[in-house]
């Protein structure tokens, strides 16, 4: 009897093992996925990122990262522009089917809700974990080509100067 029971023990203990050591494995998998890509399917002609502040104090400030590629393999489809911790949608220009922009806005900052009511803290977004360490003339496109997700980082995003949007008036029926 005992000899059976060890027996289960041991048949029960094993697939929660394996399970547990496999998940350990997915996750390093995951990393991994996120290399760089030395030698992407597309050549990029210009990379560079733009401050920009509305001319009402409503309208914010932000920053754009502008990217033109002189040659793209016709199967690539850029997704994202990862910059300054932020992941910016790529998009892209009927006009000019090679150049993508992605806009960053300067937020205001949040407070945190601490509170007693758990209903009222949950209001508060979590921080997600940003996957690259980039310094801030950094950005890294992510792709999809052959099938799977890809990534390629560009080291030498050029500053150029910041364009400050004028003020309208609204009443102004010129």
């Amino acid at each position: 009897m005992i000899k059976r029971m060890k027996s289960i023990t041991i048949i029960l203990t094993l697939p929660i093992l394996l399970f547990a050591f496999s998940n350990c494995g997915g996750a390093q998998k995951a990393n991994d996925n996120m290399k760089f890509t030395q030698n992407p399917p597309f050549k990029i002609a210009e990379a560079y990122c733009q401050n920009w502040v509305a001319g009402i104090k409503e309208g914010g400030s932000g920053t754009n990262v502008h990217i033109a590629f002189s040659e793209v393999d016709p199967d690539v489809v850029i997704q994202s522009i990862y910059f300054r911790n932020h992941v910016l949608e790529a998009k892209g220009n009927i006009n000019e089917p090679n150049k993508y922009v992605g806009y960053l806005k300067n937020e205001t900052q949040r407070d945190i809700v601490m509170d007693v009511d758990p209903m009222k803290e949950a209001q508060n977004t979590p921080s997600k974990t940003f996957p690259f360490q980039l310094e801030e003339n950094q950005a890294v496109v992510e792709y999809w080509y052959g099938g799977k997700k890809n990534y390629y980082k560009i080291s030498n995003l050029v500053q150029k100067e910041m364009i400050p949007y004028p003020q309208s008036n609204p009443n102004s029926h010129e």
